[in-house]
This record gives structure tokens, C-alpha cells and sequence, in this order.
């Protein structure tokens, strides 16, 4: 059985390349580490959400380009230029992220769910029903 409630605080701080013990800092510092303890496990959980988006895309990318491949195309279809530019690999405002440890610890059906996410976006912006 887990142990539910707030994160167990370190017995020593080290921050700024001092050690502080945190039995005797004030309450109100201690509140203020488990906020950054709970902030930091947010940010590892949007992140492993961020992969796992990655990941979908990457799958749903080249299922598109493998029925486009087997779609034969008219001698002008081939030509059209797209109502839309095809958005980049990273956006502007957010650098490339650092591949992560353990990669392959995703929780089965996370990459399903993330692809049925990006379809229902899909379906949201664009319109029209995608299978």
C-alpha cells in the first residue's frame, strides 16, 4: 500500500551551494519547498504528456504519408498548393525538448489516448470526421 499525503521533505537542503536542515527552518520555508517539490512534478508530468503527443504525431504522420503514397493522384491534384502551411517540427516559441530518461516507460494505452487526442483536435480545428 502507498503512502498518500504531501512529499516527505529532505532531512538537508542544498541550494546555492549551501546546506541548510530543514527541521529547523520556519514553517512557512517548508511550505515553500513542497510547493517547488509539487511545481517539479507537475513539470516532469506535462513533459512525459509533451512525449507522448510527440510520439502520436509521429505515428499519425506517417500513416498519412503511407495512404497518401498509395492514393493515386491526378495529373493536377499533384500540384495544388496547400490551404495551410504544415506546421514545423518545433514552434517558434519552444526550443526542441532533451530526450528524457527512460523513454520507454510510457503506462500502456498513453500512446493510444494521445493519439485519440490529437484526432479529436484534429477534428475540432480542421472539421469533418477522421477514422
Amino acid at each position: 500500500m502507498t503512502r498518500s499525503g504531501p512529499a516527505r521533505l529532505p532531512s538537508v537542503l542544498q541550494l546555492d551551494g549551501r546546506r541548510y536542515s530543514v527541521e529547523s527552518l520556519p514553517d512557512e520555508i517548508k511550505t515553500l519547498i513542497i510547493d517547488l517539490q509539487k511545481a517539479d512534478a507537475v513539470l516532469q508530468n506535462r513533459s512525459r504528456t509533451v512525449q507522448v503527443l510527440k510520439t502520436a504525431q509521429k505515428d499519425l504522420r506517417t500513416k498519412l504519408q503511407q495512404a497518401l503514397q498509395q492514393q493515386p493522384l491526378a495529373a493536377d491534384q499533384g500540384l495544388q498548393v496547400p490551404v495551410a502551411p504544415m506546421p514545423s517540427e518545433f514552434p517558434l516559441d519552444e526550443a526542441p525538448a532533451v530526450e528524457e530518461r527512460g523513454g520507454d516507460s510510457q503506462r500502456p494505452g498513453t500512446v493510444r489516448r494521445a493519439k485519440d487526442k490529437v484526432k479529436g483536435l484534429f477534428r475540432r480545428f480542421i472539421g469533418g470526421e477522421q477514422s
